[in-house]
């Protein structure tokens, strides 16, 4: 399951792009359901029930926030358990640009046909040949990755690319909020 991030702006000079609250609010729900079911059932719950109970307790406490603060000028990333997340700040200094990279699951590396795919997946479109019987194993992504000077990179999200001209909007937000370049990723 892959969790969208949403992007809000709680000041001026200031991004927070993060797991969404409705995501918060369905998992407590689907909590609950189980809970009230085993309270109105007055079922002993078995191993697996347990299991799945943990499972939606743990996605629930789940946090991925990347805060862009230009007052403070550095990036923060916190993730883990909201009870136990682990940080890192980077300083806006050390940051070069923000990267948008594609890749296409499903397709050979190094290929002509990845570079193919790639450069379509850039566009937010499928490179699917009119020609050719439509390939349903191909899966294209962008990633948006933060380079800095020193040659680290960090993962900010991947996501489909058929939704690259919103993501593009909202990293291109970050991005002018930092005061780095948005690319594309050319090998």
């Amino acid at each position: 399951m892959q969790i969208p991030l949403a992007l809000r702006c709680p000041g001026p000079g200031r991004l927070v792009y993060a797991i969404p609250v409705w995501y918060r609010v369905v998992m407590g729900f689907i909590l609950a359901i189980f809970l009230a079911g085993f309270v109105v059932g007055g079922a002993h719950p078995g191993f697996l029930t347990w299991a799945v109970l943990a499972i939606v307790l743990l996605a629930g406490l789940y946090e991925e926030t990347w805060i862009f603060d230009a007052d403070q000028d550095r990036v923060i990333h916190r993730a883990g358990l909201v009870i136990a997340a682990r940080s890192s700040a980077i300083d806006l200094a050390a940051i070069e640009r923000f990267l948008i990279v594609p890749h296409v699951e499903g397709t050979i590396p190094g290929s002509e046909e990845e570079r193919r795919d790639n450069a379509t997946a850039l566009r937010g479109s499928r490179s699917d040949d009119a020609s050719e019987k439509r390939s349903r194993h191909k899966k294209p992504f962008l990633s948006l990755v933060l380079a800095c000077a020193d040659g680290t990179d960090y993962l900010v999200d991947r996501v489909p690319a058929r939704n690259a001209a919103h993501h593009r909007e909202l990293w291109a937000r970050m991005a002018a909020l930092c005061g780095k370049p948005l690319v594309d990723f050319q090998p």
